[in-house]
C-alpha cells in the first residue's frame, strides 16, 4: 500500500539548504524578473530581506512529517526522491494573515517545473537546493491565517507562484502554504484530479485571449475570430474552449491530425495540420482578431501576422524560437537580448511595423480570473482534458512524458488518491442507502 511505501522512505531533513531562504517582507517591493519572459513563468519576486526571522513548524494538529518529491539537484527527472520530509516552515510559527495551509491532493505537471528541474533558468532564477516543485495544485485547507477569505474544510484548486518558492515548498508534497489570492473555491463538480490541471494553463489562456487579445473589449462584437497554434496542449485546450463558448468566436486551431477532432470536439471550427507542407500558406484570406501561439517561433509570426485584423493581436507564450528555454540554459545574456527584442517588437507596435506582436509574461496572469474559470467549469462551458494522471512515485514519467511536448491536455500527480477515492465510494454507499430507504 502508498502508506506502506511511505514508511519505507528515507526521512530528509531541509537542514541547511545550499542557499539560506528567508521569508520576505509583505512590504517588499518587487523587481523586475527576466524570468517572466519565459513561457509559464510567474511575476518577479521581492528583492529585499527585511524579516529574517528563523524558521519555525507550529503544527501540532499535523503529522511531524509529509511525502513529498525532492530535487536534490538540477539534472534529469530521474533525480526526483520520493520521500518524508519536514512540514511547510513558518517564521514565528505562525500563517502570515493572507496565507492558508493545503492539504494537497492532486498537483498539475507544467513545463516550466521541469525547466526548473533541469537548470534551465538556473542563471537567472537558481533554485535553493533540495527543493520541492510544483505550481498548480488542488486540495483542502487545513489552516487559514485571520485575513485569508477561507476557512478549514474548504476545497480549493490554484497555484504556488515561483518567487514564493524560493522560501516555501511547492505543490509535489502533501502540504503547501500558499497565498490565498492565488486559490478559488474548487468547482463542485470536478475531482481534484481534474481541478489540479487547470490554474496555470487556463490563467494563461484567458489572459491571451481577455486582455492581451482585447476580447473582454469585444465581447459584443460580430465575426470574431481566433486562431490558437497548438491547440491541443495544455493551453491550447483551453484557449479553444474560452474563444469558441465564452467569447463566441469562430475559432481555427492548429494541431496533428490524430488530434484534429478532439478540437473540433471543444469548438474549434477548423483544424489545421502542422505537419502539411502547406501549412505556413493555410490561412489564405482569412482574417482574425488575435492568434494565440503556444508554440513559438518567428516563422510562424511571419506566416501569420497578414491574418490580423486591424487591430488584431499576436501573442506568444514562448518567443522568437521554437520551444524557447526547452534545450538550452538561459543566461543573463540570453535573457538580455530576449528583452531587447521584445522591447524592439513593442516600439514597432507603436509605429504600426509590427501590427501588435506580444509576449505573454508571467505577470499578465492573474490569479484573481480563477474565480472567472471556477464558474465557467461548473456550468459546462469548460472541460479539462487530461492526457494522463501518475502516483507520486512516478513523477520522473511524467515530467518524461511532459518533456516530449506532444502530451494532449494536462498532465497530473496524485498525491493524494487513495482518500479521494475513499470519500467517492462513501459517497455513492450513502446515496444508496438514502434510494432504499425510499423503496
Amino acid at each position: 500500500s502508498q502508506g506502506g511505501r511511505r514508511l519505507k522512505m528515507a526521512e530528509m531533513s531541509f537542514g541547511n539548504r545550499r542557499s539560506t531562504a528567508y521569508r520576505r517582507s509583505e512590504e517588499g517591493m518587487p523587481s523586475f524578473n527576466p524570468v517572466a519572459f519565459f513561457q509559464g513563468c510567474i511575476a518577479s519576486r521581492p528583492d529585499t530581506l527585511h524579516d529574517k526571522a528563523p524558521l519555525v513548524v507550529d503544527f501540532p494538529d499535523r503529522p511531524s512529517k509529509m511525502l513529498a518529491a525532492v530535487l536534490p539537484d538540477y539534472g534529469s527527472a530521474k533525480r526526483f526522491k520520493v520521500q518524508m520530509v519536514d512540514l511547510p516552515r513558518l517564521p514565528m510559527g505562525k500563517l502570515k494573515s493572507t496565507e492558508v495551509l493545503v492539504e494537497v491532493h492532486a498537483a498539475g505537471v507544467n513545463p516550466t517545473d521541469w525547466k526548473q528541474r533541469k537548470g534551465t533558468l538556473s542563471q537567472i532564477f537558481p533554485l535553493t537546493l533540495p527543493c520541492i516543485l510544483g505550481i498548480d495544485f488542488s486540495g483542502r485547507v487545513v489552516r487559514a491565517g485571520e485575513d485569508a477569505s477561507f476557512s478549514e474544510g474548504d476545497e480549493v484548486f490554484g497555484r504556488q507562484t515561483l518567487h514564493r518558492m524560493t522560501e516555501l515548498n511547492g505543490s509535489y508534497a502533501e502540504y503547501c502554504i500558499v497565498d490565498s489570492q492565488d486559490i478559488f473555491h474548487k468547482p463542485e463538480n470536478l475531482s481534484h484530479k481534474e481541478a489540479a490541471g487547470v490554474p496555470h494553463a487556463c490563467l494563461a489562456a484567458y489572459a491571451c485571449l481577455a486582455r492581451i487579445g482585447k476580447l473582454l473589449e469585444k465581447r459584443t462584437a460580430i465575426d470574431k475570430a481566433v486562431f490558437i497554434l497548438g491547440g491541443s496542449g495544455g493551453v491550447g485546450t483551453f484557449a479553444v474552449q474560452l474563444a469558441k463558448h465564452h467569447f463566441g468566436c469562430y475559432v481555427i486551431a492548429s494541431s496533428s491530425s490524430k488530434n484534429a477532432e478532439l478540437l473540433r470536439s471543444l469548438g474549434a471550427d477548423e483544424v489545421l495540420d502542422y505537419e502539411d507542407p502547406a501549412f505556413l500558406k493555410s490561412m489564405g484570406y482569412t482574417k482574425v482578431d488575435a492568434i494565440v501561439d503556444c508554440v513559438g517561433g518567428d516563422d510562424y509570426w511571419v506566416a501569420f501576422k497578414p491574418s490580423l485584423k486591424a487591430d488584431g493581436v499576436y501573442v506568444t507564450l514562448v518567443g522568437s524560437e521554437r520551444h524557447l528555454a526547452n534545450d538550452k540554459s538561459i543566461d543573463y545574456t540570453l535573457a538580455l537580448q530576449i528583452q531587447a527584442d521584445y522591447f524592439m517588437r513593442q516600439i514597432s507596435n507603436r509605429i504600426g511595423a509590427a501590427q501588435n506582436y506580444h509576449i505573454l509574461t508571467g505577470s499578465q496572469l492573474q490569479s484573481s480570473d480563477l474565480k472567472i474559470i471556477a464558474s465557467l467549469l461548473e456550468e459546462g462551458t469548460l472541460k479539462v482534458v487530461q492526457e494522463k494522471s501518475f502516483s507520486l512515485y512516478d513523477i520522473a514519467l511524467a515530467h518524461e512524458l511532459s518533456e516530449t511536448r506532444h502530451a494532449v491536455g494536462k498532465i497530473v500527480i496524485e498525491i493524494r488518491a487513495e482518500e479521494e477515492g475513499r470519500k467517492k465510494s462513501e459517497e455513492a454507499e450513502k446515496g444508496a442507502s438514502v434510494g432504499a430507504s425510499k423503496t
